[in-house]
């Protein structure tokens, strides 16, 4: 019997039962059922604010409205220099309607850069709670910082990473690398012990518009998320469970056929995405897009996971199946566009946001109920190996310094060189890490399980032992990493909260680790930046 990534990273909680799978429900423009608790008010933004997708001129704002009545609602937003929002810079009106179920995105522009605005929205006498935004800098600047975060599983526990970014005052942005939320069942995947608490809505598996938009409405109702989004500008990117597990182009692990045409989930899953996320849409439903901050970084926001990924390999000889070179994770034209990038960019560092780990762990060999198998996610850059070869050979052959690839999914934490080979000293030392030509960092989950506690410890001891290249592993805390870039080197430093069943703002500092300017190799340092 297959057993899936979810079962494998279950550990500890909740035991796996059946999945209720539904009937299809076909994309329509009523407005959905999202009132999903008492809490839940007629005439009132009921889910918060939040901003995205910071440029040096322009920023997006987000919010929802929902209705007395089904009918169009015109909403009111402004910016201000303040907090009390008298010193308004930029105004104007948002009509929405049931088709975009009654949520508001706009994307402000004329803004200065390097700026901290505020910002509200008014339906009559009805105002939103004020949010707070920052615009991208540009020019020569001497510091970039961004929170990393992925996988955040409501049914899990609290969002006390939330909690603790939201009382942060110096992160330029928040990057989510995806699984900003979870498309199980509410007793398919979740713990126990807070089912009371963190019960789901809908229960059941999503499937159709209407319940994506529920659980993306249920996700926004949480005090902590509202809280950061509040504060802070988020630069997001999905991974699968924004759709269904180990999601591809044309299908998913966690979809069959009682499920309905899956070309046809995916379409409702990236609209209810598109209609509740702070994110900028561009015109053909992409999420690739790069982001400046000033001449220090070249953020590039990649889709690792549906844009033009194959299927991951399922045979009997899936290394070989995972080198052929007709395989891409990325997608044939995203992977041009993104060499392009990375050739042509004149930025100091250029940082990939993207889903899935990069760096080889071939050396894994556990037994079949953990996988199995020579590699123990064959959904990440390990199933694509051709591909990062690809990548690798570019940033080799280009000599292009300074990449630094940030990554989530996998809820546990990493940093890596990167190298085309790192189980040959003829191409990498691991002591010196010559042969580096990059970097990974990656961020720990704010709730989703990682390795079971028994066996976490162990396992961090046996993966950094069998990889020479992977420099730390932490496989079972849950939290955040901080990554500040400098003209002089890029540091990621790890944090992590004590515990999510309880809510707490409480967190302690990890392990941190730098890459100097040039040196495209890790080096582990004491202190944290901040």
């Amino acid at each position: 019997m297959k057993i899936s990534r979810r079962k494998f990273i279950s550990g500890t909680s909740a035991g796996v039962a059946g999945v209720c799978s539904l009937g299809y429900s076909p994309l329509n423009l009523a407005m959905s059922d999202v009132r999903v608790n008492d809490d839940i008010s007629p005439g009132a933004f009921n889910y918060g604010v939040a901003s995205g997708d910071p440029r040096q001129d322009r920023v997006i704002l987000w919010t929802h409205f929902q209705p007395d009545v089904v009918m169009p609602v015109t909403v009111h937003w402004q910016v201000a220099l303040d907090e009390n929002m008298t010193d308004v810079v930029s105004s104007g009106t948002f009509v929405t309607h049931a088709s975009r179920d009654y949520t508001v995105k706009v994307d402000v522009t004329g803004l200065s850069p390097a700026t901290t605005y505020f910002y509200q929205f008014r339906v009559d006498n009805v105002t939103s709670p004020t949010g707070r935004t920052r615009t991208a800098p540009e020019g020569d600047i001497d510091q970039a910082r961004f929170a990393v975060v992925s996988c955040s599983s409501y049914a899990h526990g609290y969002f006390n990473v939330y909690r603790a970014l939201a009382g942060r005052d110096d992160l330029d942005a928040i990057l989510h690398l995806g699984d900003y939320l979870y498309e199980y069942a509410q007793d398919a995947y979740g713990e126990a012990s807070l089912r009371g608490e963190r019960g789901l809505a809908p229960a059941h598996e999503i499937v159709s518009l209407s319940d994506y938009r529920r659980r993306h409405a249920l996700y926004k109702l949480d005090d902590d998320l509202q809280a950061v989004h509040r504060r802070h500008p988020f630069i997001t990117v999905w991974d699968d469970h924004e759709f269904a597990n180990d999601a591809w182009l044309n299908g998913a692990e966690n979809h069959d056929d009682s499920e309905g045409d899956w070309q046809t989930r995916m379409a409702a899953a990236k609209k209810a995405y598109f209609e509740w996320m702070p994110i900028r849409e561009n015109f053909d439903d992409s999420i690739t897009r790069t982001l400046s901050y000033g001449n220090l970084v070249d953020l590039l926001m990649l889709d690792t996971r549906i844009e033009g990924r194959v299927v991951q390999p399922a045979g009997s000889d899936k290394q070989a199946e995972a080198k052929d070179s007709n395989r891409t994770l990325l997608g044939f034209e995203q992977e041009a566009w993104l060499y392009t990038k990375l050739q042509n960019s004149t930025a100091r560092w250029k940082l990939l946001g993207q889903q899935v780990m990069m760096a080889q762990r071939y050396f894994i060999d556990l037994p079949d109920h953990f996988g199995g198998g020579a590699s123990l996610w064959l959904d990440s850059w390990d199933g694509y190996a051709a591909n990062r070869d690809r990548l690798l050979a570019t940033i080799r052959d280009n000599r292009i310094d300074n990449v630094v690839v940030l990554t989530g999914d996998v809820h546990t934490s990493f940093a890596s060189d990167l190298s085309d080979n790192p189980y040959d000293t003829d191409h990498y030392n691991r002591h010196s890490g010559e042969g580096s030509l990059a970097v990974e960092f990656v961020t720990p989950s704010v709730t989703s399980p990682g390795f079971p506690p028994v066996i976490a410890e162990t396992g961090a001891a046996t993966i950094m032992a069998g990889s020479p290249h992977i420099k730390y592993a932490e496989l079972r805390q849950h939290g955040f990493m901080l990554v500040t870039c400098t003209p002089e080197m890029a540091q990621s430093d790890w944090y992590y909260v004590p515990q999510i069943l309880t809510p707490s703002a409480a967190y302690h500092h990890g392990r941190s680790y730098r890459t100097q300017a040039g040196a495209n190799r890790l080096q582990s340092v004491e202190q944290p930046l901040s």
